[in-house]
């Protein structure tokens, strides 16, 4: 069996299981759309996994870094809502800042390193007030947009 036919099947089980997890029946029609889903699905993931152009293997700390930022979906509320009215209601002519902080992980063909980039790049952005627009290997920095507080 062939590396894409063993991954186009662990693919459509993990589909068909969550498939039957969020419709909770067992009814042929659903069975039988579930099937087919699961079966779009795993097409699909095995189609973007021809495309990738290297391996990247994300580090166990990385489940530590988004409990910490998913506080931010909370914290940065006030602020996101301050710009908001700041720039949507009273149309003020105010923008955030680009920030840049180093980044080590900056060789190319190393997939823990490009599984660090990647998920620096998902984490960065959870929270509202910032988003990481570049991680530039060259320089070895991450470059981010945050929200400037009024003052």
């Amino acid at each position: 069996m062939t590396d894409t036919v063993r991954a186009w099947a662990a693919w459509w089980v993990i589909s068909a299981a969550l498939w039957l997890a969020l419709v909770d029946r067992n009814a042929l029609d659903e069975l039988v759309t579930g099937a087919v889903a699961a079966a779009i699905a795993a097409t699909g993931a095995v189609l973007v996994r021809s495309q990738r152009e290297r391996l990247t293997r994300v580090r166990p700390v990385w489940a530590l870094r988004v409990l910490r930022s998913s506080a931010g979906l909370v914290t940065d509320l006030p602020l996101l809502v301050a710009v908001l009215w700041r720039r949507g209601v009273l149309r003020r002519d105010e923008h955030g800042r680009i920030v840049e902080r180093p980044f080590a992980s900056t060789e190319a063909d190393d997939p823990v390193q490009a599984g660090d980039r990647a998920a620096a790049q998902a984490v960065g952005s959870l929270a509202p007030a910032g988003v990481v627009v570049d991680v530039d290997v060259d320089r070895g920095v991450i470059v981010e947009h945050r929200l400037e507080a009024a003052g």
